[in-house]
């Protein structure tokens, strides 16, 4: 579809610019959320033909990420997919918003973007010039949305976040100007379905290898379940072959007591026996005495 001029002026449109690859329902569920809370007539996904930042060997065909992104979308009147190569775009966010700027004077653009994104957009092109051009609408994505230090983009216009109570003029704030959403956060991730699913040009599901996801993370928990199990069978016997050994020595050490004592006993009776064969000779000997006198 070529981007024209048919629009009427002044429309507030969101400009949700990615590489979609593949688009899911992640993308679809912000959308819908961003049309309601900013108050906007439409949202543009715009599909780049290659993101700069990542290799063209972990990228769907273009044409083939034009399709899948349409297929989603089956249905949806104010979600539609635009190409970026159709406006001159070269693969840059900010050459893309300069053409838009031309070819829409008029119009009041929003772009939307997630946390992941605002965390590294200062390696963007021109990432400075972007903030200058529109105002900017952040989602909260997982693993994103947790008490950490700001990033650079966030220092450097942190006097132009607005605060969400603004949200629904942010499409007619003069830029610099930016929100963070108060948006539920979603577990679907592009890189996250490209993992763990075999894209192929044949597969057309939106939200697909995520069911497998979950099932292997599930799945992981069981061995180690039964190691901690084992690990305490083996403790357990070891604590008794510890018990038994050590009620064996007691008993060994009793019985030696008991041995000795006998022993002692039976020599101090025959020492007895010793003494009164002594006293009995003593007799004898002073009738010998009488005789001789």
């Amino acid at each position: 579809m070529t981007i024209t001029k048919s629009l009427r002026a002044g429309r507030r449109i969101g400009l949700f610019g990615g590489s979609f690859n593949p688009a899911h329902k992640g993308h679809l569920a912000m959308s819908l959320f961003a049309l309601s809370r900013l108050e906007l007539d439409e949202i543009w996904w715009i599909v780049t033909t290659q993101n700069p930042l990542k290799t063209r060997d972990e990228t769907l065909p273009y044409d083939e990420r034009i399709t899948r992104a349409k297929r989603l979308l089956a249905g949806q009147k104010k979600i539609i997919v635009k190409r970026a190569d159709e406006v001159g775009e070269t693969g840059y966010t900010i050459d893309f918003l300069r053409a838009l700027s031309r070819h829409f004077p008029r119009e009041k653009f929003v772009w939307l973007m997630g946390e992941d994104n605002l965390a590294t957009i200062h390696l963007w092109k021109a990432w400075q010039e972007i903030f200058l051009h529109v105002p900017i609408a952040v989602f909260l994505r997982s693993g994103y949305s947790t008490p950490r230090v700001k990033g650079v983009a966030e220092a450097a216009f942190g006097d132009a976040k607005l605060p969400l109570s603004s949200v629904t003029d942010l499409a007619e704030t003069k830029p610099p100007a930016w929100v963070v959403l108060d948006n539920q956060l979603n577990p679907l991730s592009a890189s996250q379905i490209r993992q763990h699913s075999n894209l192929t040009s044949g597969t057309h599901q939106s939200n697909e290898g995520v069911h497998p996801m979950v099932v292997k993370k599930a799945a992981a928990k069981k061995p180690a379940a039964k190691k901690t199990a084992a690990k305490k069978t083996v403790a357990k016997k070891t604590v008794a072959k510890k018990t038994v050994a050590k009620k064996t020595v007691a008993k060994k050490t009793v019985a030696k007591k008991t041995v000795a004592k006998k022993t002692v006993a039976k020599k101090t009776v025959a020492k007895k026996a010793v003494a009164k064969k002594t006293v009995a000779k003593k007799p004898a000997a002073k009738k010998t005495v009488a005789k001789k006198k």
